[in-house]
């Protein structure tokens, strides 16, 4: 089989946002795990790869160690990450995680709810697996617009579906941190509800990652907008600052990975 290289360029950043005093966020990009850190400016990755993961995660339960549970899962992903091919091995690994967390709430009895959401994209050759676990997003950018791929399993993404709400006022509404899915250390078998989708990556391809309380914080189209003006670390720079000038009630995490195609 001919291997193809993906040449990457990534940004990206988490921070505790504007009113939390921790961060329960993380993310994971080829040789780098952040956990538990207020990143105070985006960092920058270029690399050219041929199986890779790029992933954010967003603790949940913040008295049972949310941000245990992010590097717990994240870290897991990182190792384990080159076993997925679909959707059947993306499950074992997201249960197998779980299992971590498990054996971590055995030890750690009050910590006996931590979990966390996650979402993210698998690149292997010239195919993108994404996939979510709650309310973390993977967006594609088409030309300045932004597509949501991944499908939110959330009490306000059911409001959507039924027509209830719009798309904008998932935002503000008031159950709109009630997730549906989660990788958790509960105790409850077969708990977890994946969103996976695998389709060939289109050169020059980008993709925007990010938790809940960046698409809380931002319209799609804000998010449009703003990429219109600024490009690359630039954009995520731009969203960080803005995200904390409006004193943003969650922390904020975001991947903007641009892709482009080097066969070997």
């Amino acid at each position: 089989m001919i291997k193809i290289k993906q040449k990457i360029e990534a940004f990206y950043f988490s921070n505790k946002g504007g009113i939390r005093t921790n961060n329960e966020d993380g993310l994971i990009i080829p040789g780098t795990l952040i956990s538990d850190l207020s990143m105070k400016i985006p960092e920058s990755y270029r690399g050219e790869v041929t199986n890779a993961i790029f992933c954010v995660a967003d603790g949940i339960g913040g008295e049972q160690k949310g941000e245990v549970a992010s590097e717990i899962v994240l870290t897991y992903f990182r190792d384990h990450f080159s076993e997925i091919t679909d959707e059947e091995s993306f499950a074992k690994v997201a249960y197998d995680a779980k299992e971590q967390l498990e054996e971590y709430a055995k030890k750690n009895p009050e910590s006996s709810n931590l979990g966390c959401t996650m979402a993210g994209i698998v690149i292997k050759n010239d195919q993108a697996l994404i996939f979510n676990i709650g309310d973390c997003r993977v967006y594609r950018i088409n030309g300045r617009f932004f597509e949501r791929i991944t499908k939110d399993h959330s009490v306000v993404q059911h409001l959507l579906e039924e027509g209830v709400i719009t798309e904008d006022e998932m935002r503000s509404h008031p159950r709109k941190n009630i997730v549906t899915s989660s990788v958790s250390g509960d105790g409850i078998p077969n708990s977890i509800k994946v969103w996976f989708k695998s389709f060939t990556i289109r050169d020059q391809d980008m993709f925007f990652l990010c938790s809940d309380g960046v698409w809380e914080c931002f319209s799609q189209d804000e998010l449009e907008m703003i990429f219109q003006k600024y490009t690359g670390y630039a954009f995520c720079e731009k969203i960080l600052v803005a995200a904390l000038a409006r004193q943003s009630s969650d922390n904020v995490t975001a991947i903007l990975v641009s892709t482009s195609a080097v066969s070997s």
